[in-house]
């Protein structure tokens, strides 16, 4: 019997061929160790083992920071929460609303805004104090401001106080209730107010009239002028038929064959 040929072993690989080195690069760069991605940073010694960073030991001192600060927070809101308990009412509806002078406390109860106030108090956890304060600032800005004579003059003429006592009168009788003399009232908190009631009275042409005739003791061209720049002139909104009227017979008194244009 034959004897099988000895099989020809394989030809030995090729040495590993080391990459290029970059561009000004030198021989022995080419098997330097790398880099130490912790060099230049200062590691507390307890973060080390064997003169190496301990990433373990790095991991679980942050798992612990973690945990006290997530229990810290929750001491916080719980200590927050018992002393905003310890400040404001058991309950929202107890909070007991201020005395303010004029002011009917039974309607001031019924309004709206309270219901809605003391439920936004309570969730802040405001102390009754809080909420009292913020109810009567709330009540002062809504207070009609009173108006200073000056503006009064400037808007009315010299006689507003004339103009104002007789809206006054007319209010008075008109009204059938409280309630419709209340809104009346808050009509006639601004000259402009006192302008619209005069003319829902009938009021506005003669009271007017007399009003402006003393704040215009001299009539020229100029004057009149300015007169028609006015709303109350040209604004059919807000057209008052004296301030008109002086307009009309300024014109006629300076220009007795023309009329106003």
């Amino acid at each position: 019997m034959a004897t099988p040929p000895t099989p020809t072993p394989p030809p030995p690989s090729p040495p590993p061929v080391a990459p290029p080195l970059p561009p000004g690069a030198s021989e022995e760069k080419r098997f330097a160790a790398p880099p130490d991605p912790f060099a230049g940073i200062a590691i507390p010694e307890k973060f080390r083992k064997d003169g190496k960073p301990d990433l373990t030991a790095f991991v679980n001192s942050y798992g612990e920071l973690e945990t006290r600060f997530n229990t810290k927070t929750e001491e916080l809101k719980k200590q927050l929460a018992e002393e905003m308990a310890a400040g404001r009412p058991k309950a929202a509806t107890e909070y007991a609303l201020p005395k303010i002078k004029d002011v009917d406390e039974k309607q001031l109860a019924e309004h709206p805004m309270v219901g809605w106030w003391r439920e936004q108090a309570f969730e802040a956890g405001l102390p009754q104090d809080k909420f009292a304060s913020a109810i009567e600032a709330y009540i002062e800005r809504m207070q009609p401001q009173e108006i200073p004579e000056e503006t009064l003059r400037a808007e009315l003429g010299d006689g507003f106080k004339t103009r104002i006592a007789a809206v006054d009168t007319w209010a008075a009788k008109t009204a059938k209730d409280e309630g419709e003399m209340d809104a009346l009232r808050a009509i006639g908190t601004s000259p402009a107010g006192i302008r619209l009631l005069e003319r829902l009275a009938g009021l506005g042409g003669a009271l007017a009239a007399d009003s402006r005739a003393d704040s215009v003791p001299e009539i020229t061209l100029d004057k009149l002028r300015e007169m028609q720049q006015d709303p109350r002139y040209w604004d059919p909104t807000r057209r008052e038929t004296g301030w008109v009227r002086q307009v009309e017979e300024g014109y006629a008194k300076l220009y007795p064959d023309r009329k106003a244009s």
